[in-house]
């Protein structure tokens, strides 16, 4: 939250925007983000005239500074920053939810159940994440009380919790994909033993998984619906394009530097649960899910949530 507020001070002192150049630029996070747009990274499309330039980055805070400052049109990330950045003044407007995402228990202990976790501790990549606000959930729905839930925040990031319980140096982690079928490949005593999806399902059939937002930033929306749509519709087609030639999308993210083998690629793509949902469609179970977090914590969604001018095509 800090790094958000520190960033949003950067756009004051610099005013950029994007160039026009005869591009456009789409920033996506690496992992399911990035994934996304595998038949782009192959073959860039063109949008109204415009070639598509993508750019991959490691950190969220990167993606970010480069939206409070204007240097992307378009960027893939969590829906929680995206209404954050909203709320904070920066204009991208979602357009749509592309990954549902999933975000599972991996484990070298014997789990058979949600109630196991009890009084185990779990690794959890940082306070407020997705993962730790779902589990923290369920954990309340499940009865568990404050001292049965033990949660440690010491590692902050994917991929090095994927790499410590790899390691044995934890036994029990909260992993979105890919880095849960990262974790279970290269150590065959980790297991995935509970999907927090299914579990968020069983305790309401209604919610909407909204990991992930396309937005696109407000003056573009503004000056041109026509490209807006444009790209809508062939984000749409790629989604299709993935789930149709997995194999090529993991030669392609591979190549790219987004997953580290084709064997863990075929496995962990179909598990990101990729399907092109129009917020104009959906904002009200987007909203829905973005309430959760409200709940948690107001700040892990900018201190309110976002107003219906955060979703494009609501009239």
């Amino acid at each position: 939250m800090r790094k958000i507020l520190f960033l949003f001070c950067i756009v004051l002192l610099t005013a950029c925007h994007t160039k026009h150049d005869g591009t456009l630029t789409i920033g996506v996070l690496k992992g399911p983000s990035a994934i996304s747009v595998s038949q782009w990274l192959d073959k860039a499309p063109v949008i109204d005239g415009k070639k598509l330039r993508i750019e991959i980055f490691e950190e969220p805070a990167d993606l970010q500074a480069k939206m409070i400052q204007g240097k992307v049109d378009f960027a893939v990330l969590p829906t929680t920053i995206a209404a954050i950045l909203y709320n904070k003044g920066v204009d991208y407007l979602m357009i749509a939810c592309p990954v549902q995402g999933s975000v599972s228990v991996v484990s070298s202990d014997s789990i058979s159940s949600f109630n196991d976790l009890k009084n185990k501790t779990v690794s959890v990549s940082g306070q407020g994440t997705t993962p730790d606000v779902l589990f923290t959930l369920l954990a309340s729905k499940y009865g568990f009380r404050n001292k049965e839930l033990l949660i440690d925040y010491k590692i902050g990031s994917h991929p090095d919790l994927a790499q410590a319980i790899i390691m044995g140096k934890i036994t029990t982690a909260l992993l979105p994909e890919p880095f849960a079928t990262m974790a279970c490949s290269k150590n065959r005593s980790v297991k995935n033993v509970i999907s927090l999806s299914n579990e968020l399902t069983k305790v309401d059939s209604t919610l909407l998984f909204a990991m992930t937002a396309f937005v696109a930033r407000k003056e573009l929306v503004e000056k041109n619906s026509v490209m807006i749509d444009s790209i809508s519709d062939r984000y749409q087609s790629a989604l299709v394009w993935l789930r149709a030639n997995t194999a090529k999308a993991a030669d392609v993210t591979v190549a790219a530097g987004i997953l580290p083998n084709k064997e863990i690629a075929l496995r962990s793509i179909p598990k990101c649960n990729m399907r092109y949902l129009k917020a104009s469609d959906n904002w009200q179970r987007i909203e829905k899910y973005l309430d959760i977090y409200f709940h948690f914590d107001p700040k892990t969604v900018g201190g309110k949530l976002p107003d219906k001018g955060f979703y494009y095509g609501i009239h």
